[in-house]
């Protein structure tokens, strides 16, 4: 079986979920979202939104003062980038290479039968990410959800992410080990499915600074704004 990673999800945490949810809205067109019902248990609140067929934008926001994610949001100002859902061809095969490499994991379940665990932002770079171990590439969580996809969106896929950190090609070499996934080192990023990652030197942040989004209207591209303390970028 061929190693493959789909970058799916983009998810800013904030406590300000409809101020940076609608921002979202207002400035891609996006539809209406949907609350993931496994997050609930966690003490999440969520928005998802759908990005074209195949990506979703997530919003999530603690539901009480002394979540992990609370304590984690008042150290940066009260949203960023969170988390990137990622679906892989082998879970297991990426767990033992995160065991070798020494990245811990924070979560594991299983939702609607697959294996799903969560890595630990501080060995990838400042962010979550999530390994979604749907091994049926195509197939999704939110396929059996009626998902809103108006006319009016405005980008039709999530492009790429940039990551930032002070040692951007140590962080670009583990997360291609994890992925088991070839790095272009020239160009400092790692293809998840076509999105790409880019690995970006910054001495002062660290973790995802910026999501470039594909414009339908040509007329769109390079168009930016801020929502959650994430640049996005019509491209």
């Amino acid at each position: 079986m061929s190693t493959w990673a789909d970058l799916r999800q983009v998810v800013i945490a904030t406590t300000e979920p409809d101020a940076v949810a609608g921002e979202l809205r207002s400035q891609l067109g996006l539809g209406r979202g949907f609350g993931d019902p496994e997050l609930d248990a966690f003490g999440i609140a969520d928005d998802t939104m759908a990005v074209g067929a195949h990506t979703y934008l997530e919003v999530v926001s603690p539901t009480t003062p002394d979540h992990p994610i609370a304590k984690w949001l008042s150290r940066r100002n009260g949203s960023a980038g969170y988390l990137l859902s990622v679906q892989v061809s082998d879970i297991d095969a990426c767990l033992a290479r995160c065991a070798v490499e020494g990245v811990r994991d924070t979560v594991r379940h299983v939702v609607q039968g697959w294996n799903v665990a969560q890595l630990h932002p501080g060995d990838m770079g400042g962010c979550s990410v999530e390994l979604d171990g749907l091994h049926e590439r195509g197939r999704w969580f939110w396929d059996i959800l009626d998902v809103d996809r108006p006319d009016t969106t405005k980008v039709d896929d999530i492009v790429a992410v940039e990551m930032v950190g002070a040692d951007p090609d140590a962080l670009l070499t583990r997360w291609s080990t994890v992925f088991g996934l070839d790095a272009d080192t020239a160009g400092s990023s790692l293809s998840l499915g076509g999105r790409v990652v880019r690995f970006v030197h910054d001495a002062e942040r660290v973790g995802i600074a910026a999501v470039d989004l594909r414009a339908i209207d040509r007329a769109e591209a390079g168009r930016s704004f801020t929502a959650g303390n994430v640049r996005f970028r019509l491209v």
